[in-house]
């Protein structure tokens, strides 16, 4: 597990330093029980707070009525505007997850495999460079499902499409989060806002044009071009078109999903590095039936797509295959280019998610009702995104320094147990590196995952207690 240093943990206290909880005390509270957890966020509650009635306190306080994970977050999303606010633009990538617990807790909804809980959609922003920074969150919704959605009535035909239109509908999460995410930080820069394939949505899409905001989707759906007879569709339209250009990219290592997904995407697959062909085009998509025409847009709607296509994958192995829908310029290469990286940048929050359920083992904490979680969810957001960038440096810059990471006597210890001599300006990433050896992390597999650095960061704890117990008995 990556843990914060003691400046690290401070760093996520002043996260909440702001919160407005209608009394200086809660205020106060919050920042103690912050610190704490941000210092072994993977703990258990008693395990992480120091003493009984520290526990105790922070029972109380997630209990209590007057605290709100809206009023937990907001000091973090203000600070997260800050950070932001020193780029000129800047990638606001949405995703959802299942949060699932087990046992008997009150106010809990039913998820979409088994099991019962909550669902929460993120906002993330993220740096459009090389380094992909997390610098935050900027949005945050949770709901539980009660009953069965408009969407899944529509697709077992117990209602129309126009009928399941007129619900509310959780697809409408995505528009909701774009609004948040712009409210919160209105000039302080630009955004482009990055979705996966489940926000595909004809409405969305059309709304999200009328109001001038950017954004990258990425095409689920083969959709029907306003052209000609109405029988052409995107997919073979923009697969007639010339390459472009050919980039060569390292693909993520993809596990597989919970809940028994069998689609092409969810396949898990290895770390490799893979060829793209890429073609880009202008198109027009002609509204569905079913969906209201659009004031300014009638009954068309004018994007840009640009097609990613794996050339000659491994045997056993998917091919890589995007069509990512945008509002962003395709005049030159470098414009097409930067339409992928928005959209390679989506990783952030998979990891981001990781680090809040194995990082933080958000969803191993043994609280009874949906409020006192989702006051957990919203202490242990800044932590996760603490972690995160933590990682995040250690991994893409050798220049970042591993104090940034590690505290000296950590360093001092991890030097005498490593097998390969360190450095003597030792990088955050060569110290990760040496961590996760601790816990048996061979090179050959790539970069380390949230367990093998957290079995060995473990090991270097329980090194470090025995080296602080013999300096004391000298």
């Amino acid at each position: 597990m990556i843990r914060p240093t003691p400046s690290e943990a401070a760093v996520v206290a002043n996260e909440f330093a702001e919160a407005e909880l209608g009394d200086a005390r809660r205020r106060r509270r919050l920042t103690a029980i912050a610190r704490q957890l941000a210092a072994a966020p993977d703990a258990s509650f008693p395990s992480a707070l120091a003493t009984g009635a520290d526990l105790e306190g922070f029972y109380r306080f997630t209990r209590s009525d007057a605290v709100t994970p809206e009023a937990i977050l907001a000091p973090h999303i203000s600070a997260t505007v800050r950070r932001l606010a020193e780029h000129s633009e800047v990638l606001a990538v949405h995703d959802t997850t299942e949060c699932r617990f087990g046992g008997s807790r009150e106010g809990l909804g039913r998820l979409t495999a088994s099991g019962h809980g909550f669902l929460a959609h993120f906002t993330l922003a993220v740096t459009l460079d090389e380094r992909r920074d997390p610098l935050g969150t900027l949005a945050l919704e949770t709901w539980v499902r009660t009953a069965t959605t408009p969407t899944a009535l529509r697709k077992e035909k117990r209602i129309s499409n126009t009928k399941a239109l007129a619900l509310a509908n959780e697809q409408d999460r995505w528009l909701r989060g774009v609004d948040a995410a712009e409210a919160a930080v209105d000039v302080a820069t630009r955004l482009i806002h990055v979705m996966d394939s489940e926000a595909d949505d004809y409405d969305l899409m059309s709304r999200l044009v009328e109001g001038g905001q950017r954004w990258v989707i990425r095409l689920c759906h083969d959709r029907v071009l306003a052209t000609g007879d109405g029988s052409a569709k995107a997919k073979e339209f923009v697969a007639r078109r010339k390459v472009k250009c050919t980039r060569t990219v390292q693909l993520s290592r993809r596990r597989r999903q919970p809940g028994g997904s069998q689609r092409k995407r969810a396949i898990p697959r290895e770390q490799r590095i893979a060829t793209l062909a890429i073609r880009a085009s202008a198109v027009t998509f002609r509204r569905p039936t079913h969906y209201k025409r659009s004031a300014d847009l009638g009954d068309a709607l004018p994007v840009n797509i640009v097609s990613v296509r794996e050339i000659d994958p491994p045997v056993d192995d998917q091919r890589v295959e995007w069509l990512l829908i945008t509002t962003e310029r395709i005049d030159t290469e470098d414009n097409i280019l930067k339409i992928i990286d928005c959209y390679r940048a989506r990783w952030r929050i998979e990891e981001f998610f990781r680090a809040l359920k194995t990082g933080c083992a958000f969803e191993k904490r043994q609280l009874e009702s949906r409020q006192t979680l989702l006051n957990a969810l919203a202490l242990f957001t800044p932590i996760a995104w603490a972690l995160l960038r933590l990682r995040t440096a250690a991994r893409t810059d050798e220049d970042v320094s591993a104090r940034i990471v590690l505290d000296e006597e950590q360093i001092i210890v991890l030097r005498k147990a490593s097998e390969v001599p360190l450095p003597a300006c030792l990088s955050a990433r060569e110290a990760m590196s040496a961590v996760a050896r601790l816990g048996g992390h061979l090179r050959s597999n790539g970069d380390p995952g949230w367990v093998v650095l957290g079995r060995g960061y473990q090991q270097l704890i329980a090194m470090v207690a025995g080296y602080r117990l013999a300096l004391e008995k000298k």
